[in-house]
């Protein structure tokens, strides 16, 4: 006997985010501009004849349309809400109306599709009152396309409404969007997400512990579709209770190893930054957005505090803010701002070579490792201080006068040449009139006009009468700590400060400005560099722009306040300078370059 096979459909599942779709302005979650806009014009009979929806994914662009369409067309309207009773409703959320028609705008972007188009919206609707057209991903139109659909969009027949979705505003060409009605849709609030989500876990029967629904929300980044994906993600692993382990199971824990991998870069441990990384490759990108999240958090709560409202869904427990300004501590400002410039531009360089992943997540890491080790300004003042304390008790005791010896000045250096007398080459601009001049205007005690002040007595060696003077009445040496906060008022300490932090944050850039570069001009909120034999590779590492960013950090951290820094390359060709050209005319013309 014959055996015979019996077949059985297998039940469809329903995935949350279309299970749970809203179907009217009523259950549609946050957006309250747009549901404004649109229902007034549903009360007031002003409905436009295109309306174009844009924003993030999973915000509710081709919901919102599908409701617009529904109520246009319900039988009982139109009006602010759709009954979602009558046969246009029904067979709109089943997609069987007839008058509404969705088309997929990325697969249907050619000419042909859209003269197509035109030519249907000729016919009047065969159910409804309008003859809907909802465009999705309206951005991936080509140009020829769009220009075939202006002019049946600018006066298109009465029964015809033209309702457009994109998450790329800004490629949908300015003839098409003044044509239409722009509805900018935000990203969602995490606590309106989290709401959502307990409403979803409840008609679920799921019982979700506390903070689930909130951690959920924050992965979403805004987008109600992605955190009921992650839900189904998490649910589908048949756990009638959730919890936050099952969520750290999604990820390998990626909160925790963010943290962790930036204690380890701010200690300057590089060996141990590289083993916190995930084995596995492509995960690169996780880890990027990871660290970036919980940089952000540290920095938020580094300025403003551990109780700012930005931190309650990242950081929701007291003990979690506590650490992130620890951390922020850790840090400083300075290098927070420089590490987000540098996990950004990793981001970019991932998208645009994927393929390198893992070496630039480890490129960018190193890269912030460098500036491991480095103390805060003020803390290494206090440091000092206690040793002065220290050592001048110590030699109370001994009876023996103790006194730090003389700290040893800053070599200003031009080329490869140090200047013996730096306070002068700064202050004059290496003219020995200039110098003449600010000599005798010292003299006379006179303020000077110039750029710096030279006042600072034992710390520039200044030569000539005002130096005889100075050796005539000696001075105490000021302490460490003391010449540290006198960075701002003196040209060469601010200089040499300057070099040690650039250095610390680059060495390389740090030797470049030591060797090559001159304190040309120092007042206020203002300096100049200048370089006089800078070779090529060094000139296009000191005119980076990620070196300008250090160099001004350096400065700052040097002299306690913003500094605006500019750079001079004497090397470049002047005006007036005899290369081939102008030595050819100068021979030719038997003339004279005169500057």
């Amino acid at each position: 006997m014959a055996r015979r096979w019996h077949y059985t459909r297998p039940m469809a599942y329903l995935v949350l985010a279309r299970k749970y779709r809203p179907h009217s302005f009523a259950e549609l979650v946050g957006q309250e501009a747009v549901k404004a806009t649109l229902q007034g014009a549903l009360e007031g009979d002003r409905v436009g004849h295109a309306y174009l929806f844009a924003g993030p994914r999973g915000t509710g662009k081709t919901t919102v349309a599908r409701i617009l369409a529904k109520a246009l067309n319900c039988e009982k309207g139109p009006g602010p809400e759709p009954c979602n009773a009558c046969p246009a409703c029904e067979g709109a959320d089943r997609g069987s109306f007839a008058d509404l028609i969705e088309i997929d705008g990325a697969s249907n972007n050619g000419v042909e599709n859209v003269r197509t188009l035109r030519d249907q919206a000729a016919y009047a609707p065969l159910e409804g009152r309008y003859k809907i057209y909802l465009i999705d991903e309206v951005h991936m139109l080509s140009k020829p396309a769009f220009n075939a659909l202006l002019k049946t969009l600018e006066e298109p027949p009465p029964h015809v409404k033209f309702l457009f979705a994109t998450t790329e505003p800004h490629r949908v060409i300015d003839t098409i969007l003044s044509r239409c009605q722009v509805l900018k849709l935000t990203p969602l609030s995490e606590e309106l997400i989290a709401k959502r989500l307990g409403e979803v876990f409840e008609a679920e029967g799921v019982q979700a512990g506390e903070g689930v629904a909130r951690e959920l929300a924050r992965r979403a980044r805004g987008g109600m579709r992605d955190a009921l994906s992650l839900a189904d993600q998490v649910l589908s692993r048949g756990a009638e209770t959730l919890t936050l382990e099952d969520l750290t199971s999604l990820d390998g824990g990626g909160r925790a190893r963010a943290a962790q991998i930036l204690e380890l870069a701010a200690e300057g441990d590089r060996p141990g930054v590289l083993q916190a990384l995930p084995v596995d490759e492509g995960q690169e990108g996780e880890v990027l957005g990871e660290l970036l999240d919980h940089l952000r958090a540290a920095v938020l709560a580094g300025l403003c505090g551990p109780n700012v409202p930005h931190l309650q869904v990242h950081a929701p427990l007291p003990e979690e803010r506590t650490a992130l300004v620890e951390l922020a501590k850790k840090i400083g400002g300075a290098r927070a701002e420089l590490w987000l410039t540098d996990l950004l531009t990793a981001r970019e360089r991932l998208r645009l070579l994927p393929a390198m992943g893992r070496v630039i997540l480890e490129a960018a890491l190193l890269e912030m490792c460098r500036d491991g080790g480095a103390a805060d300004l003020g803390v290494l003042v206090q440091r000092l201080e206690a040793l002065e304390a220290r050592l001048g008790g110590a030699s109370e005791k001994k009876g023996k006068p103790q006194a730090l010896a003389q700290e040893r000045a800053p070599r200003v250096q031009d080329g490869h040449r140090s200047s013996p007398s730096a306070s002068e080459s700064v202050s004059s601009g290496g003219n020995p009139e200039k110098l003449n001049s600010s000599v005798s205007q010292s003299e006379a005690n006179s303020p000077s006009s110039g750029t710096l002040d030279n006042s600072t007595g034992s710390d520039s060696p200044v030569g000539g009468p005002a130096s005889s003077r100075q050796a005539s009445k000696p001075a105490a040496a000021p302490g460490v700590s003391q010449r540290l906060r006198m960075r701002s008022n003196s040209a060469q300490d601010a200089w040499q400060g300057f070099v040690e932090e650039l250095r610390k944050i680059s060495s390389s850039l740090g030797r470049v400005f030591e060797r090559q570069g001159r304190l040309l001009k120092f007042e206020g909120s203002q300096a100049v560099v200048e370089f006089r034999s800078l070779r090529e590779d060094e000139r296009g590492q000191v005119l980076d722009r990620r070196s300008g960013r250090q160099i001004e950090a350096a400065f700052e951290a040097a002299v306690g306040r913003p500094v605006q820094v500019q750079l001079q390359d004497t090397a470049a060709t002047q005006p007036g300078s005899e290369d081939a050209f102008t030595s050819s005319v100068r021979d030719q013309f038997n003339g004279r370059i005169e500057e």
